[in-house]
Order: C-alpha cells, then sequence, then structure tokens
C-alpha cells in the first residue's frame, strides 16, 4: 500500500473519530453537564479534563500528520478535486485546533482551578455555556471535515492512477 494510501487512511479514521467524540460530547456529555449543579459539574470537568489533556495533543499530531502527508502526495494534482476537498478539511481541522489551543484549552484551565480553589466565579454557568457552545463548533467542523475527507477519498480514482 502506499504512503498516500496510508496517509489518506488514517486522516478519515481519525477524522471520524474526532467527529464521533464530538458528537459524544454535544449530543451526551452536553445534556448531563447542563443538569449539574456547580459542585458536581466541577467535579466531573476534573476527572475528564486530565485524560482528554494527555491523550488530544498526540492524537492531533497523527492527525495532521497524516493531512500534511496526503496533501504533499497530491501537490502534482493541484488542480483535483481530491486536492481542493482535502484543502478545506485541513482548513476545518486547522480552525479546530485554532479554536482548541486559544480558547477550549484556557476555558478548561479556568475551570480546573476551580477545583483546586473550591471557589466559583459567579459567572459559572455562563462559561459552562461557552464551553458547550465550542463543542458545538468542533462538532460541525470536524463533521464537515469528515464529510470533505470522505468525498475526496471517493474522488481519488482521478489521480490515484497518475
Amino acid at each position: 500500500m502506499k504512503i498516500r494510501s496510508w496517509a489518506r487512511f488514517v486522516a478519515i479514521i481519525c477524522m471520524g473519530l474526532l467527529a464521533g467524540h464530538s458528537l459524544s460530547m454535544v449530543a451526551i456529555i452536553g445534556p448531563a453537564v447542563t443538569s449539574l449543579g456547580p459542585q458536581s459539574f466541577v467535579e466531573v470537568n476534573s476527572i475528564t479534563e486530565p485524560t482528554f489533556a494527555a491523550i488530544f495533543p498526540y492524537f492531533f499530531m497523527v492527525l495532521l500528520s497524516s493531512l500534511a502527508i496526503w496533501w504533499v502526495c497530491l501537490l502534482k494534482h493541484w488542480k483535483s478535486r481530491e486536492f481542493l476537498m482535502l484543502n478545506l478539511a485541513l482548513l476545518c481541522f486547522i480552525d479546530q485546533l485554532y479554536v482548541t489551543y486559544r480558547a477550549q484549552v484556557p476555558l478548561n484551565n479556568i475551570m480546573t482551578t476551580w477545583k483546586q480553589s473550591h471557589q466559583l466565579p459567579p459567572n459559572w454557568e455562563h462559561l459552562r455555556t461557552e464551553w458547550l457552545a465550542m463543542m458545538k463548533y468542533h462538532l460541525a467542523l470536524s463533521v464537515v471535515a469528515f464529510v470533505l475527507l470522505l468525498t475526496a477519498h471517493h474522488r481519488r480514482h482521478k489521480t490515484e492512477s497518475i
């Protein structure tokens, strides 16, 4: 199997996993979290956040690397629909990374301090709502990127034989 095929396979699988994770956060965790009281919310966040913080940087590196390898393999076919779809998916993912590291990670860090200080700010519900809104944004971007990657994969036959 060619390197391009492996990169495409890994990128599609990882983006699908990211979309599934975002869906679970929005459809399952989100409604549960909104019904929790302040102390329960802090407790749930203090349990889940370290796990996500430990896993996701590596997951993002694998996904970004596979997208980059696929992109480099397609440079000769820069006019193809596969290349266009891949670029759009890459833009969606880069936007997700930007939102994650510029907004969500700082917000998660703030929420983690609540457990350590045993104090919640008066606007904690607003911050929780902001966090859920970011998860919905992640869901939209990851689903769009996943569909774009599937479309790029479907369109590959026109450039793969060349």
